[in-house]
């Protein structure tokens, strides 16, 4: 792990603001003093994540989870914090001088990133020096100069070793870029060998503008040859959870409150040179359920724009469905026939395209108006398939008033009474709750569960006044000059008896924390904390006010020490009752303690007080 030194640190955590960051991630509102939005770390309907600006922290009341910029980054980006650091400091320009690194102890993570970053610079230089037909092609799509460098537009050399030359050229590790997919091992020879030959290359980018991954779009039009392949999945890209064109995106999809979902990559480049910013497309999947959670941390309205072949239908009834039960308002533009995003901006210019989206379908009257053109609602059967396909979808509404509504649109699109429909849901819900009761054993004996939840977070057994002790610290680091001293006089380390919360007490009134301030010591506490509970316990308790911290503070040593002497007196006993049953007789001294620690906890439970003489060496 690269070292760095404390002032740079401090200097790179000051240069950003934890809102700016975790806004490129989740779409946040004021709310009060803080901010709220949707966790991206466990699935919710109601947020409960929240960003407190003036401490520069953020915490999940759901999941728990909690910290600096610098933790929000490493769990959402699974980077170390040496990583975290570095990309900070590039986006500020600060020069980190890093006085040792160890590349081995850098995390796969760190890795795959560098290696993808690596191959994005070269093919996009490649792209400069590419063949005539490939500059042709570009003008053919009629891709700008700006566009192709806004997205580091790339491209793959028609050789088999291209990038493989360039990397052992500059010593870089093969294996991270097998890792990363971008080489591949013969079976026959053995040999190493580039997996994007003579293709367009498109850059995948995470929402923080990373690249992930990449598309490869051919330029050889051969039977054989798929007219895409994107990069496999590794530990930075899963395509279940990444929208293409997203990093591109965030600031006019919160300007907008929409998203638009369109299905290539070249529809993105497109629409975004248009001037039509708030645009994404999958990257090589249908939309998944990790889409739609993705989407609602930006906005809540998506508009799908798809082809009207059936493929594009298809696509946005089933994408359409994925998003409509996670709460997301959906509509659904099918462009004219022959024509997709890209042809239909080309030729008619944004402006007719943004008039086009005036005519998207919410998606269950679009659904409505599919089932209307494609069955035989006149013919019994058909008319019982359609009712059964909404209902099934609907029974997984958890939102009841639209699901009044919407079995409202049903009747009144079937020409059916809306109690018929009704009663159907209800015969759907009870079979949804069967098939709940009778796969939930077999989900428990798996160590599964039948739906998301939030991430278990790393347990520890608290015990004693574990409030107090946690309180305490908030405290001494929000008042660190005025309440040191007399915390000092009366609370020592053994008088925690969490001993997570020990070393956190340990480390504050240790000489290697800076205490210039509150928000200095805050930062380097959680950064040197071995213990994530901890952690994510103080920044949760962080997010309130303790008001008249000096009574307060009274409250918590008492309640600290009285349970440190009932513990005291516990072990006694133990030891005691062991000692009786070898030696046959009681132990004076363990008595003599016993009794002290009771006349002490009396004391203690009568009110605070100053330590009476002897009390503060126990």
């Amino acid at each position: 792990m690269a070292y760095f030194p404390e002032n740079v640190i401090d200097r790179v955590r000051d240069s950003v603001n934890i809102v700016d960051v975790v806004s490129r991630y989740v779409s946040l509102k004021k709310s009060g003093r803080n901010y709220m939005g949707l966790c991206p770390f466990h699935k919710e309907k109601t947020p409960s994540f929240s960003v407190h600006p003036e401490k520069q922290i953020f915490h999940c009341f759901g999941c728990g989870v909690g910290g600096n910029v610098f933790k929000f980054l490493m769990e959402y980006e699974r980077i170390s914090f040496p990583e975290a650091v570095r990309q900070l400091a590039r986006e500020a320009g600060i020069d980190l001088p890093e006085v040792q690194e160890k590349k081995q102890e850098r995390s796969e993570a760190d890795r795959l990133y560098e290696a993808n970053q690596v191959a994005a610079l070269f093919y996009h230089r490649m792209l400069r020096e590419a063949p005539a037909e490939v500059q042709t092609y570009l003008r053919k799509r009629g891709l700008k100069k700006q566009t192709l460098e806004f997205f580091q537009i790339g491209y793959a050399p028609d050789e088999w070793d291209g990038l493989l030359k360039y990397i052992r050229h500059f010593g870089y590790s093969e294996e991270v870029y097998q890792k990363a997919g971008l080489l591949l091992r013969s079976e026959r020879t053995g040999n190493l060998y580039d997996r994007f030959r003579h293709r367009l290359m498109f850059p995948i980018h995470n929402p923080s503008g990373r690249v992930v991954a990449f598309g490869g779009r051919t330029l050889r039009e051969e039977p054989d040859a798929p007219k895409y392949i994107n990069s496999p999945e590794t530990a930075v890209y899963q395509k279940s959870r990444v929208l293409y064109g997203l990093h591109a995106a965030r600031e006019a999809i919160r300007s907008s409150g929409r998203i638009l979902v369109v299905e290539g990559y070249m529809d993105v480049l497109q629409l975004h040179q248009a001037g039509i910013k708030n645009v994404v497309a999958t990257s090589g999947t249908a939309l998944t359920e990790q889409h739609a959670q993705l989407m609602r941390r930006y906005a809540s309205r998506v508009v799908l724009c798809y082809d009207s072949d059936t493929a594009g239908v298809k696509a946005a009834i089933r994408g359409g469905e994925v998003l409509f039960l996670n709460n997301l308002d959906v509509s659904v533009l099918l462009l004219p026939a022959g024509e997709d995003p890209d042809s239909y901006v080309r030729q008619h210019g944004a402006d007719a395209f943004m008039n086009l989206l005036d005519e998207a379908r919410e998606y269950l009257d679009f659904r409505l108006a599919y089932y209307r053109q494609h069955f035989q609602l006149d013919r019994a059967a058909d008319r019982s398939a359609v009712v059964g396909e909404l209902v099934e979808m609907l029974a997984q509404l958890r939102d009841p008033i639209k699901t009044e509504v919407y079995l409202e649109q049903i009747g009144h699109g079937l020409k059916l009474s809306e109690s018929l429909v009704r009663n159907q849901l209800k015969s759907r819900q009870r079979a949804a709750r069967r098939r709940l009761r009778r796969d939930r054993p077999r989900a428990q004996e798996l160590n599964q569960s039948p739906g998301q939840q939030p991430p278990v977070p790393e347990r520890v057994i608290l015990q004693g006044a574990w409030g107090a002790e946690r309180d305490l610290l908030v405290l001494l680091i929000n008042h660190y000059a005025q309440l040191k001293e007399v915390i000092r006089s009366y609370v020592q380390e053994e008088h925690f008896l969490n001993p997570e919360f020990r070393e956190a007490y340990r480390l504050i009134l240790s000489e290697s924390l800076p205490r210039d301030d509150a928000h200095t010591l805050l930062h380097h506490l959680l950064e040197k904390l071995d213990s994530p509970v901890v952690a994510r316990l103080l920044t949760e308790r962080l997010f309130e006010e303790i008001r008249n911290p000096e009574k307060y503070l009274q409250d918590c040593i008492q309640q600290m020490r009285i349970a440190w002497h009932r513990s005291e007196i516990e072990r006694r006993k133990m030891r005691l009752r062991r000692a009786e049953a070898e030696a046959g007789e009681p132990d004076t001294t363990l008595l003599k303690e016993i009794q002290a620690h009771m006349q002490a906890l009396r004391r203690w439970q009568q009110g605070f007080q100053a330590p009476m003489e002897g009390e503060e060496e126990r």
